[in-house]
């Protein structure tokens, strides 16, 4: 269990930029942003702390398509965020300057022009001093994001919530989809087993050598069965904890590692995961490791219904950026 904790009062940043009042426009009009954030597509030379990026890309996927679609879809969810997170006692835009900068440039037909222009895209919010929240897209875009955070941040600590471990080498002779961002990231030596930390993995595999790359690269894993019995999933959040210190910290949210009861709009999902509610109480509990960066793919509104999935991702931007606010000691990271 995740309890309701309170902090001191915290000192109001100095933010220019802030949610628009819901009471001077109301939250079903206007152009949708993240949170009806401010649009800042031009924010090297402003005082951000966060930027939130669509990338609608899906061209990665091997079953359902779609997730090119929910950048759009989760701006439009995200107009019931508040501003105030009160099971992790923060209000996030009192510590954070956060804008929508809009969506990156990619190319549907080729995915290496599309990682490169992702890549360069996060290199310039890192330079500009703020820390990047990435809403896929494809599972895919993982990559070229990690490329831009280890340039910035060196090793980090990936904990990843997910129906699948991403592990696998190619499809059809292709080295890059959405299975493979695991083990390439770790052959380009951006991330290294013991630091890469999945939960809610689950499912039937196509043989049974299929996990032995995780075990061979010492990934570690808290499968589904593990997430349900309270002792090894509390074990597992303290060894994270152990093994991230107060180091660089990235989050990645497969919405597929949620039941598609809870989550059907998604493009390959996995039956017996966690609830929305699970999943959320398990983002909290991540509460104090620093966060240079997160993101969450595999939306695919077209086989949502009554935009749940959506809203799911909308809520789950909202505990990124309040987990961001929560470890902030200093505005912005210039």
């Amino acid at each position: 269990m995740c309890p309701k904790t309170t902090t001191p009062p915290q000192e109001p940043h100095s933010a220019r930029y802030q949610p628009k009042n819901p009471l001077k426009s109301p939250r079903f009009g206007d152009v949708a942003t993240f949170n009806r954030l401010p649009y800042v597509p031009d924010f090297d030379d402003e005082d951000v702390d966060v930027v939130l990026l669509g990338i609608p890309f899906d061209g990665g996927t091997t079953y359902r398509p779609g997730a090119r679609f929910a950048p759009r879809s989760v701006r439009e969810a995200s107009a019931l965020n508040r501003n105030f997170n009160p099971h992790l006692g923060v209000h996030v835009f009192e510590r954070l300057s956060v804008v929508d900068g809009g969506d990156v440039g990619v190319n549907p037909l080729q995915i290496q022009k599309t990682f490169t222009n992702i890549e360069e895209h996060i290199t310039r919010v890192h330079e500009a001093g703020a820390r990047c929240i990435s809403i896929g897209g494809d599972h895919s875009i993982l990559l070229p994001d990690l490329r831009a955070i280890r340039k910035k941040f060196g090793e980090i600590t990936l904990i990843q919530f997910d129906a699948h471990t991403d592990t696998a080498d190619s499809a059809w002779g292709e080295k890059y989809h959405h299975g493979t961002p695991i083990r390439r990231a770790i052959e380009e030596g951006l991330l290294v087993g013991p630091k890469i930390f999945q939960i809610g993995i689950r499912g039937p595999l196509t043989s049974p050598t299929q996990e032995d790359y995780v075990k061979e690269q010492g990934i570690q894993v808290l499968d589904i069965e593990s997430f349900y019995d309270l002792t090894k999933r509390s074990e597992f959040l303290s060894k994270i904890r152990k093994v991230a210190g107060n180091g660089p910290c990235y989050l990645s949210f497969d919405v597929d590692g949620v039941d598609p009861a809870y989550a059907p709009g998604t493009g390959t999902p996995v039956v017996g995961g966690m609830t929305s509610f699970e999943a959320l109480q398990t983002v909290r509990g991540l509460q104090g490791l620093h966060f240079v960066g997160a993101d969450v793919v595999e939306i695919s509104p077209a086989y949502d219904h009554a935009d749940i999935t959506s809203l799911l991702g909308a809520a789950l931007v909202f505990e990124m950026l309040s987990l961001m606010a929560k470890s902030e000691t200093k505005p912005s990271l210039r």
